[in-house]
């Protein structure tokens, strides 16, 4: 029973002595110390595009979108104009598209007011394969007519990247479930002549990037504003890349009408 009272007893003093210190502590205005997270640092946009071209250029391949949310390509020698390209890409198979694309009746006419066609095209180490847009039949062409330079695409649109100015961060932003980096900046237009299109030396172009938070890996990329000479002025095209680093077989046609005289 001694004991129990003993106990009791320095109890009630240990409790009575916690709550002096601490009354004494509130009196005199002091409270426990709050640590102020470390604050995260904005990127730099410009060191961002230049990894983001760093890093393409190691790309071997990826799926791609070419559209358009305002305008078109319009290509005189067939007076057509293209609305999309869609496709995949290996730096060493080569390339598959389809082509969306409008039989007009000059460069002023609204594309909706042609006929549409679609075109295939197959360009590998071992030849350029394209659908005739009527037929459908297979035309095996000279391989330096490509649209495309598929051996060194990610060098093309790396060197696009690398030479967007004034670069400023807008923000992040979810792309296709991707947490990316949206970058605006300006453009020549002369650095998207590797589209089938002639490219005004003096035009400039508004673009916006997005890039993959993690990877470095251009997502998307919105060019704003005319190119060609028959663009109009408010032409939106954007490309959009998925799949990147994964597997494409480029398969040639087994049954074509070779034109190359070979």
């Amino acid at each position: 029973m001694v004991h129990a009272l003993k106990a009791a007893k320095l109890t009630l003093s240990l409790a009575a002595l916690i709550g002096i210190v601490w009354t004494a502590a509130a009196c005199d205005g002091a409270a426990p110390a709050v640590v102020a997270p470390t604050p995260t640092p904005v990127p730099d946009p410009a060191a961002l595009l230049a990894e983001t071209a760093a890093n393409l250029r190691t790309v071997q391949s990826a799926k791609f979108l070419v559209s358009h949310q305002l305008g078109s390509i319009y290509l005189p020698d067939f007076s057509a104009k293209i609305t999309e390209i869609s496709g995949a890409w290996d730096a060493d198979a080569g390339a598959e598209l389809s082509i969306d694309a409008y039989l007009v009746s000059g460069p002023d006419a609204d594309y909706e007011s042609g006929s549409y066609v679609q075109v295939s095209v197959i360009i590998t180490p071992a030849g350029y394969f394209a659908t005739e847009p009527i037929s459908g039949l297979w035309l095996k062409q000279p391989i330096q007519t490509a649209p495309i330079a598929v051996d060194r695409l990610q060098h093309i649109i790396a060197d696009f990247v690398d030479n967007v100015g004034n670069p400023v961060l807008v923000g992040q932003e979810s792309l296709e479930g991707v947490a990316t980096y949206r970058i605006s900046g300006d453009l020549p237009a002369s650095a998207m002549d590797w589209l089938p299109l002639t490219a005004s030396a003096s035009q400039s172009l508004r673009v916006e990037i997005w890039t993959d938070a993690d990877q470095k890996l251009l997502r998307r990329l919105d060019a704003i504003g005319p190119v060609g000479e028959f663009d109009a002025p408010d032409t939106q095209r954007s490309i959009l890349l998925t799949n990147i680093g994964e597997p494409v077989t480029v398969v040639p046609p087994e049954q074509f009408i070779d034109l190359t005289g070979g």
